[in-house]
């Protein structure tokens, strides 16, 4: 094992300062939204809250076992010599009791969240690390019976939360020891983690080198900046709208011998409130088939199928939870159906359509959409609401529309050339 340096290294001190600023970042995040998510006027920003918590704590958690492997094959400076015994040892069980914490409250939170339960019933809510890709959960927690995942959560979240106040108090005797040592004892135990510092009344340490200094400079200018980041993320507006252009439309098709659709003027929008905000989304992928008669409208047939993986709202969260299990269920069931049962003439070249939606396994009445025909061209256009209880979307985790609408709106829009 290597012999211990005068000094931290420069791995050491940048770890040290990054840990601790995401700790004390994230304890704030967590005190604020632990109360803001019930309130219906944060409650969009807490759940945003939620997700950087998440991501920041499963990043101490990476970071803290780099640090402890560093420190096992780094040996931390030794102690001033004329430190007593006891503030020694006291001071090797306060750093291994931080190692323990740094391990322990992530680890609990990730347990808690894998259970994907809150308040006595399920909550699916993915874990998104930063918004780039989602964390697996734990030990398969969230498909465990009720009883098992109600359990688990609730001694976790008591744990987590317990655990993290027990780290604020360690910290706040950790900074108390040291500023004691450097103002009162004057020795340079704070100065071996704080660059650039001095003991009081002490010549200026000068053991650092050029690079040594520059490398740290840049290492804190980085954790200053994220962190301005991450809480700028707490203000910034989510994005809430897909605009219906681009590559999007390039999926929405027709089926032979049918008419034609007009990709650019044609849409199957959604849209109702989560959390206490709106959202509009779009469907990118689906296809129509078309058959209509124009001498003989009212025997015409118009079906259409909707790939569910298609939807999005410009919102990572929704567009990670809307394909899973108990939402659109995709993998059991890659598509809706919309089929017509009855056309019905308004006047001329005007007719009411009357229809089925079929969304997993549930057949939905859509009662009217308005269909405009003439020898060249059909619109097809209406808007009508969905109750999720009627297509059992999201009905384990939020039966009463909590954090999301029970209804939601749907706007068709599509114009149609002939053959």
């Amino acid at each position: 094992m290597a012999t211990p340096a005068s000094r931290y290294s420069v791995v050491a001190i940048w770890l040290h300062w990054a840990i601790a600023t995401a700790i004390f970042g994230n304890f704030a995040i967590g005190w604020w939204m632990h109360s803001a998510i019930d309130v219906p006027a944060s409650q969009a920003r807490a759940v945003a809250a939620f997700q950087i918590h998440k991501s920041l704590g499963l990043s101490i958690l990476f970071l803290s076992v780099l640090r402890l492997a560093w420190r096992l094959f780094n040996p931390p400076p030794p102690m001033p010599a004329q430190m007593p015994a006891w503030q020694q040892t006291f001071a090797k069980l306060t750093h291994w009791a931080f190692y323990g914490l740094m391990l322990a409250i992530p680890l609990s939170g990730w347990l808690y969240v894998s259970t994907q339960w809150r308040d006595g019933a399920p909550l699916q809510v993915p874990t998104l690390w930063f918004g780039w890709f989602e964390v697996p959960h734990l030990f398969g927690l969230n498909h465990a019976a009720a009883g098992l995942r109600a359990g688990v959560a609730g001694f976790f979240e008591e744990a987590h939360e317990f655990l993290a106040r027990a780290i604020m108090l360690l910290a706040a005797l950790h900074v108390g020891a040291a500023l004691k040592h450097h103002f009162i004892g004057r020795d340079p135990v704070l100065t071996r983690m704080a660059p650039g510092l001095r003991v009081p009344g002490k010549a200026k340490y000068t053991a650092r080198s050029r690079n040594e200094r520059i490398t740290l400079g840049v290492g804190f200018t980085v954790i200053l900046l994220l962190t301005i980041i991450v809480t700028s993320l707490l203000f910034l507006p989510p994005a809430q709208e897909v605009e219906s252009s681009g590559n999007q439309l390039a999926e929405i098709s027709n089926t032979a011998e049918s008419w034609i659709i007009d990709p650019a003027k044609s849409s199957i929008r959604f849209s109702g409130v989560h959390a206490g905000k709106a959202f509009n989304g779009v469907f990118t992928r689906w296809e129509i088939n078309a058959q209509i008669v124009p001498a003989a409208v009212a025997k015409s047939s118009i079906s259409a199928y909707i790939a569910t993986a298609s939807a999005a709202d410009g919102v990572k969260l929704h567009n990670t939870t809307l394909p899973q299990q108990e939402w659109f269920n995709v993998a059991r069931y890659p598509r809706a159906r919309f089929t017509t049962t009855e056309i019905t003439r308004v006047r001329d070249n005007q007719y009411h359509l009357a229809g089925t939606l079929q969304i997993k396994n549930k057949t939905i009445a859509v009662p009217q959409l308005s269909l405009s025909v003439n020898a060249q061209t059909a619109t097809i256009q209406g808007t009508f609401t969905i109750d999720r209880a009627q297509a059992n979307l999201g009905m384990e985790s939020d039966p009463e529309g909590r954090w999301v609408s029970r209804e939601i709106t749907v706007t068709v829009n599509a114009l149609l050339h002939s053959p």
